[in-house]
């Protein structure tokens, strides 16, 4: 998983990038790919949205930057929000504001709506290619969908920011699949 994000932002911010753009679709389709299953949860509830923030708050200890962790509803309702330690402010509360009204919007974690824009609308802004306000949605990684198996649409975001966008995403998606492991070995 690493690698393939860090491709796919690698070869969609770099001006030098030699990627074609069939390619860059073709990494688009498996970054969707595995946003789905391996990390569609078998059931939530308030106690599995606890246990998400509890063990994202566990593995934000172990970053040196600080982070602010959400886990928040589609109907709004927020079941976590902390900060990792020290360093964060009002503006990282801002970016999980704008990032998960993203994954809300869209269906899509934050990061993938913007390494498609990055591919297919490059040189447009989010209001051009979206129509949507820039001060209302983030395009940049670190919010992903919490989905129920067996249940259409989005449950909910994981929503992470203080890293780089591309580290928020992969701290989002490994802490969905280790909960996934964890509720599964439950029954």
């Amino acid at each position: 998983m690493d690698s393939a994000i860090d491709k796919i932002h690698n070869e969609t911010t770099s001006s030098t990038s030699t990627a074609s753009k069939d390619s860059l679709l073709q990494q688009l389709k498996e970054l969707e790919l595995f946003e789905g299953s391996p990390v569609t949860l078998p059931y939530v509830n308030s106690l599995v949205a606890w246990k998400i923030g509890n063990l994202a708050m566990d593995a934000a200890q172990k970053l040196q930057s600080p982070v602010v962790i959400d886990i928040s509803s589609i109907s709004g309702q927020v079941y976590f929000h902390a900060v990792s330690k020290d360093g964060t402010s009002i503006d990282n509360d801002n970016w999980v504001s704008r990032k998960k009204r993203t994954v809300f919007r869209f269906g899509k974690s934050s990061y993938f709506i913007g390494r498609k824009l990055a591919i297919k609308s490059a040189g447009k802004s989010v209001e051009e290619a979206l129509f949507v306000d820039s001060k209302e949605y983030a395009t940049h990684g670190g919010s992903v969908p919490i989905r129920i198996s067996n249940v259409d649409g989005v449950w909910g975001a994981l929503t992470v920011s203080g890293l780089a966008q591309q580290d928020d995403h992969k701290f989002a998606l490994d802490i969905l699949m280790s909960i996934k492991k964890i509720l599964e070995e439950e029954g």
